[in-house]
């Protein structure tokens, strides 16, 4: 795989971001003017998760995406490859509606816990994250010959 190639392959993990960070945008604002038309504060868990993680961690995950696809445009990034970017995508979009619906369970019967190894889920994503991106920070792109 050339370095363009995999920099395209970057590029659509980011967009795949980028079009789920709306989608949670869109929801959690539909949450929000349910909240206050009912007057019911009751998922605000739900309603800040939504608009902070899904839609602010989620837009940062794809612009860092986008700029290791320009690093990876130049030559290839030892340690950062498509395939660990797209399971850092599945971890995280798995891990935060499995957070989020464990935040809407009853208490009493202890069904909130299910929201526990989701959340893990969704920190485990963020690790990941760094660490590809740290990896990126470290190599030092060379241009392919012929690019300047």
């Amino acid at each position: 795989m050339s370095g363009a190639e995999g920099g395209e392959l970057f590029r659509r993990i980011a967009r795949r971001y980028f079009r789920v960070a709306l989608f949670y945008l869109a929801l959690g604002l539909l949450l929000g003017a349910g909240m206050l038309w009912f007057g019911n504060d009751n998922f605000q868990f739900l309603h800040s998760h939504m608009l902070l993680v899904g839609t602010g961690l989620f837009a940062a995950y794809g612009a860092g995406f986008w700029w290791i696809a320009g690093r990876a445009d130049a030559s290839l990034l030892p340690g950062v490859t498509p395939a660990m970017a797209n399971l850092q995508f599945w971890i995280a979009n798995v891990g935060l509606p499995g957070m989020l619906a464990g935040s809407v369970l009853p208490v009493g019967l202890g069904l909130d816990r299910i929201g526990i190894p989701f959340g893990l889920m969704e920190a485990a994503a963020g690790i990941l994250f760094a660490v590809l991106l740290s990896r990126a920070l470290k190599s030092k792109p060379t241009p392919e010959p012929g690019r300047s």
